[in-house]
Parts: C-alpha cells; structure tokens; sequence
C-alpha cells in the first residue's frame, strides 16, 4: 500500500481547497463591506484593515493560482478567466498600495468598493463555479 495515491483522494482534497477558497472569498467580501463604511475618526483601524486586506488578497491569489495548475495538471485544461482575472487583481493591489501610500483615501476607497469588490464578485459567481465543474468532469 505504501506508496499508492488514491485518485478520490486528490479529487475530494481539491474539491474541499474548493470549498476553502470559497469560504475565504466570503471573508474576504465581508471585510470589503466593513471598509466600506468607513469613518475618517477611525482612520488606523481602517488602514490595518486595508493591509489585513492586501495580504489576504496576495494569499487569495497565490492559493486560485496553485488550485488552477493543480486542476490544469490534473484535467489538461485551463479555466477561462482565471489568469486575466489575477492579473486585474494584482493591478488593483498595485493601485491600493499607491493610493494608501499616498494617504488618498477616496482613490483607495473607490479601488476596494468597486474594482476589488467587483473581480472578487467575478470569482463567487463564475471563475470558483467553473473551477468545481472542471474538477467534477
């Protein structure tokens, strides 16, 4: 037995890394809610949320990165959106870091409640889906 690799293993591990992911996109959506009601006398809580909120971002990004490979690997095919998607999202960290650096708190506003907000509903809707039904193909 040593050395065997069940295949409903790897597909059940996937499909809970699904899951995760999944579950992390919804935190991830609810701390965009809370920053968005922001309040200028509370401006360093709302600065390390927004921090707590790129890293995740980063973490996001790295773990659908690794997901899709695995599943590319796994299937022999690629999900649709999913590197445009990345790429989008790193932009809008890119453009987060630069607005909170520059302390422009209404452009660092309008990238989370919109931009960030708006990839991220992208990947609830259609790229997390689309990766369950290629894992379930």
């Amino acid at each position: 037995m040593s050395g065997m690799t069940s295949p409903s293993y790897n597909q059940d591990f996937l499909v809970d890394t699904i899951g995760l992911t999944l579950e992390f996109l919804s935190d991830i959506l609810l701390d965009i809610q809370t920053i968005g009601e922001f309040n200028p006398e509370r401006e360093f809580f709302w600065n390390r949320k927004v921090s707590k909120l790129t890293q995740d971002i980063g973490q996001f990004v790295e773990l659908t990165t690794l997901l899709s490979k695995t599943i590319m690997a796994r299937k022999q095919q690629t999900i649709k959106g999913i590197k445009e998607s990345h790429i989008h999202l790193l932009f809008i960290l890119k453009a987060m870091n630069q607005a909170q650096t520059k302390q422009d708190l209404v452009a660092l506003e309008e990238l989370i409640k919109y931009e960030l907000k708006d990839n991220l509903t992208q990947w609830k809707i259609d790229l997390i889906p689309q990766t369950k039904k290629l894992l379930n193909t």
